[in-house]
This record gives structure tokens, C-alpha cells and sequence, in this order.
């Protein structure tokens, strides 16, 4: 599959245990440390690790997490975003499918959906 095809018929949605919030356009994940190791460094040897960690999206970055919803392309998240930022229109749809594959593989804050549903 080339990066063309890639960007107009893959669909993602939001992974259901991402914890995240919004507020003024910006969304900011919030992740729980509660890997045993990390509960074990806590409790036994009084490390200093929170228990909850925040990743703080951009402006480009919130408008594109806000629109994946499970029926939207990443096309038409890209349209979307063009319209919203004109000053991202170049080499647009090469940095949106680097980054939802970003957060897809990597972070696991929204899934691959492998059929495609009916579209908004």
C-alpha cells in the first residue's frame, strides 16, 4: 500500500483507555505510571515518580486527535486540517500519515480500524 492509498482509505479511532481532556481546542493526554515497576520504585525504594503523566498536544496535533472519530479518513482529516491551517497545506498529507502512524504504533492513542465503517 502506497502512502496515497494509505491517506484515503485508512480509518482510525480513538483508543478506548486513552484518558484524555480538552480544553480551549488543546488536548492533553493523561497517562497513568502504574507499571508495577514503577509502583515497586514508589513504595519500596521512596522514588520520586508521579503517578500520572500529561502529554500536551499542539494546536495541529489537537485539531487532528479531535477529528479521528472510527469513520474518517485521514483525506478528509487532511482536507480538514488545510482548511483550518492554510499554512500546513504544504507537504500535508506526508506529515499526517507520519503522524498518525506516530501515535497509532508507537503511542498507541488511537488504533487502526481494518474495515471501513460508514463514513460522516
Amino acid at each position: 500500500m502506497t502512502k496515497t492509498d494509505m491517506i484515503t482509505t485508512v480509518i482510525y479511532r480513538k483508543n478506548p483507555r486513552v484518558q484524555y481532556t480538552k480544553k480551549n481546542g488543546q488536548v492533553t493526554i493523561i497517562r497513568p505510571q502504574n507499571h508495577p515497576i514503577q509502583r515497586f520504585c514508589r513504595k519500596v525504594l521512596h522514588m520520586k515518580i508521579p503517578e500520572v503523566s500529561y502529554l500536551h498536544l499542539d494546536a495541529y496535533g489537537s485539531f487532528v486527535f479531535s477529528k479521528i472519530n472510527g469513520r474518517r479518513t485521514a483525506a478528509m482529516i487532511g482536507k480538514e486540517l488545510a482548511q483550518k491551517f492554510p499554512e500546513a497545506d504544504d507537504q500535508r498529507d506526508a506529515r499526517l500519515a507520519l503522524y498518525l502512524n506516530q501515535i497509532a504504533e508507537k503511542d498507541h492513542l488511537i488504533q487502526r480500524l481494518d474495515h471501513n465503517p460508514n463514513f460522516l
